[in-house]
């Protein structure tokens, strides 16, 4: 089954504002488990071993490094993810931004009206103007716009 790149972008532009979100979020637990992790000092080289082979302080230093790792690539891929989004909304005029903006990112109830007004067309006209705005987003994300 062929991937449907629309529907990639439309799904992208949903997600837009989420993960800028998650960004913020995942770097304030970054912080936070750096200094847990590292702010703090490393276990005890005469602790007790526990049934495994290392003390209890080691194996939290250990999980604690591993899910610092983990929210690092989270934040990694999600950065990537909200940059190609942007690069996208950057190849387009100001008009088909605020049309995606209106549909996908910062959707409101009311919005087909308000642009119809806005820009003195009518409704139908401003689901053409959508549609035009979703195929160049998805050709500037992607680099194809349809299979």
């Amino acid at each position: 089954m062929p991937l449907n790149w629309q529907k990639e972008a439309i799904n992208d532009l949903r997600c837009h504002e989420k993960r800028k979100a998650a960004m913020e979020s995942l770097a304030d637990e970054i912080r936070e488990l750096r200094s847990r992790t590292y702010g703090s000092s490393a276990p005890a080289a005469d602790a007790v071993p526990v049934q495994g082979g290392t003390s209890t302080a080691e194996g939290r230093w250990i999980a604690a490094i591993d899910e610092l790792e983990r929210k690092k690539e989270a934040y990694r891929i999600t950065k990537r993810q909200v940059e190609a989004v942007e690069r996208g909304l950057a190849a387009l005029d100001e008009q088909q931004r605020e049309i995606l903006d209106s549909f996908f990112i910062n959707r409101v109830q009311g919005h087909v009206s308000a642009l119809a007004e806005k820009y003195h067309v009518e409704q139908s006209r401003v689901y053409q103007m959508k549609d035009q705005a979703v195929r160049n987003f998805t050709l500037a994300r992607y680099g194809v716009a349809e299979i």
